[in-house]
Order: C-alpha cells, then sequence, then structure tokens
C-alpha cells in the first residue's frame, strides 16, 4: 500500500465566505503579514510512532487535523502509523486509537483497534470522534473507548447509498461534522461526489455525479466535481470543498447551489488577488478561522493560502521552491502541506512532512 505518498492522488487518478458572493477586490494581494513558522511536533525528516513532547514525538506520514472544540488538541490522522494521535496545546503528543503499522480493519477497544490508512477526522458536537479510512474505504466512530464502523465496507470501494454497511466510497478523504444539517459531510474523492452520512450511517448524496469528473456549477442536482479531498462548513452553512484536479474551491450555498469561489477550474498555478482569478495547485485539505478565513493546504505550490472576507487569496506561509518544512519567519518553507486545522492561540497548524507546524500571524 503506497502509504508514502506526499500527494496521494497525484498518481491515483487521470482523469466571499460567509456570503453568496465575493467583494471587489485590488488588483494585486499583498502578503497576509509579518509571522513565523513553528515546529510544534515530530521532526520533518525523521518518521516513527512515538509518543511525547515537541520534537521527541514522531509521526508516520501525517494527514488530516482537526480540533477537538472541548479540550483545543488537535487530532492527526497518522496515516502511515495507521492511528489517531493527538497533541495538546502545550505540544504533547499522544495515541488514541489504533496499533502502530497495522494497517489492519479491527473493531473493538482503542487500544487494540486497526485502521489501513486513516485520512481525514472530525469531532461531533456529542464528543464522538469519526475518522475517514480512507484506504479501508470506510468511516470509523470513536467513542466511549471503542471503534466500531460507521459506513462503508473494509477495502471494498465502490458507490452505493443506503444503511451503513450497505453504503460504499470510493477512497473518501475530507470530513466534517454538519451542525446545521446534523450530519457528517464527506469528500468521496474518487466517486467525485460530496457524500452525507447521517448519526446512526444511512448513506446519501448532497452533490457530484459519480464516475463523472468535470467541473460544473449550478444546482446540486446538476453540479459536477473532480476529485474533492478537502471539506469545510462555514457559519452560515454553506460548505466549502477544495478540488485535487479541479485546482480550486467551490462552494455549496445554503439554498443548494454551487459555486466556483478560488482558483480557475483545471488551470493550474500560483498567483494571488481576487479570488475568482488567483490560482491552486492541487489543493488539499482546508479549514475556517475564528474570523471566517479560509485556509487552504496549496499542496502543489508547497503554501499555506489564505482566502479572507473580502474575497482576496493570498499567500500565508512556504515557498515554491522550499521542497523540505523549515521553520523560521514567514514565509519560511513550509514543504508539501496536507491538513490544516485551527491551533492554539490563534495560530494555524499544519502537517508536512512527518511533522506537524503552527503558522503563527503577528
Amino acid at each position: 500500500m503506497p502509504m508514502r505518498r506526499r500527494e496521494f492522488l497525484h498518481l491515483a487518478c487521470s482523469a466571499a465566505l460567509a456570503a453568496p458572493t465575493m467583494a471587489q477586490a485590488a488588483p494585486a494581494a499583498a502578503a497576509v503579514g509579518k509571522g513565523s513558522l513553528q515546529l510544534w511536533a515530530g521532526d520533518p525528516r525523521q518518521h516513527g510512532h512515538v509518543d511525547g513532547a515537541g520534537s521527541q514525538a514522531r509521526f508516520f506520514d501525517p494527514r488530516g487535523l482537526c480540533t477537538d472544540p472541548r479540550s483545543g488538541d488537535v487530532l492527526v490522522a497518522d496515516a502511515a502509523n495507521a492511528m489517531v494521535r493527538s497533541i495538546t496545546p502545550a505540544g504533547v503528543v499522544s495515541s488514541v486509537a489504533g496499533v502502530a503499522e497495522l494497517r489492519k480493519t479491527v473493531e473493538g477497544p482503542v487500544a487494540k483497534a486497526g485502521f489501513v490508512g486513516p485520512d481525514a477526522l472530525t469531532v461531533g458536537p456529542d464528543g464522538t470522534l469519526y475518522v475517514s479510512d480512507s484506504y479501508a474505504n470506510t468511516l470509523r466512530v470513536v467513542r466511549d473507548g471503542q471503534v466500531t464502523l460507521l459506513a462503508g465496507a473494509d477495502q471494498l470501494p465502490g458507490y452505493a447509498d443506503g444503511p451503513g454497511p450497505q453504503a460504499r466510497f470510493n477512497h473518501p478523504v475530507g470530513i466534517t461534522f454538519d451542525t446545521h444539517r446534523g450530519v457528517l459531510l464527506v469528500a468521496d474523492s474518487y466517486n467525485h461526489t460530496i457524500r452525507l452520512v447521517g448519526r446512526e450511517g444511512h448513506v446519501g448524496t448532497l452533490a457530484g455525479t459519480p464516475g463523472i469528473s468535470a467541473h460544473r456549477d449550478g444546482p446540486v442536482s446538476q453540479a459536477l466535481f473532480n476529485t474533492p479531498v478537502g471539506i469545510a462548513v462555514a457559519a452560515d452553512g454553506s460548505v466549502y470543498v477544495s478540488e485535487y484536479y479541479n485546482h480550486d474551491v467551490r462552494r455549496i450555498d445554503p439554498h443548494g447551489m454551487v459555486s466556483t469561489v478560488a482558483g480557475v477550474p483545471g488551470k493550474p498555478g500560483d498567483v494571488d488577488g481576487p479570488a475568482r482569478r488567483a490560482l491552486l495547485r492541487r489543493p488539499q485539505q482546508i479549514c475556517f478561522d475564528a474570523a471566517g478565513a479560509l485556509y487552504i493546504a496549496d499542496s502543489g505550490n508547497l503554501k499555506l493560502r489564505r482566502l479572507g472576507r473580502d474575497g482576496v487569496l493570498r499567500s500565508v506561509a512556504g515557498r515554491a521552491d522550499g521542497q523540505m518544512a523549515q521553520p523560521g519567519p514567514l514565509p519560511a518553507s513550509l514543504g508539501s502541506p496536507y491538513g490544516v486545522a485551527p491551533g492554539p492561540a490563534g495560530s494555524i497548524a499544519v502537517s508536512s512532512g512527518e511533522a506537524v507546524l503552527l503558522v503563527r500571524l503577528a
């Protein structure tokens, strides 16, 4: 299983943030501002499985991140370790669920349960942890010290709506709990669809057509996507989706209309500015900060980008020539970012290499 792929979809397929419109913006976009990139946990160059503080900890291909609103901890889908880990605001890493490098589906107590290749995770309003076990094509639940199946069938890709065990996914990636709808939202990447999952595991389709990879805005019943990978919900209930091969970010508004909010569909590049004219390259995970700005792990450009409420896309951290994460004053060097989540004290946590870093804006 190719667990070491930094841009996991590269070879796998061939084929106004709180308001409906973006504001007018200046022709050029200045950098977001001063700040720093700091190592939070792990070592960008060394993999392994070690719990502990800061640089003493070790990850093995950390990917999706999410913040636990109850504790402020950031949870990590530690993909090649096939585990879920957590990082406290002080940078102390511990194991939450799974057996290191087992890479096998096992239900049961968290210390003995197994994942195949978790890619993303989210915490529901009742504290339930949901995990997108992408390489198993399943969604898992961590609750009351137990890991159980929510939906999908172990390592059986496909497409089917219906009750949890009967439903099928094809490499589900981004996952988030939509408190407005009371459902789990999933970026079902190889099916090119956005799926929704009820509390008991019943699966439906919100947008996209399985098997068709393209770009079309409009009503959810007609819209088309190309390899959606990141997903986040804005304060107004709008759903934002990053598309790996469309090189853009889409918005599904509360009325079910899909629009493109950042990037030029099918045109990769590295350009800041008004969001609809700016360019992205193979974006991965996305998240909102407390102010309603959207952060994008722009993996192909080796940058963290920020889409503000003014409708302007700006580079926050990283350089196009920065192949390895190197902390320091911004823009610093970020390597190829993957997961993003709100971090402690207003920072943004980013997974890159074998580490999780913090972007702090001055």
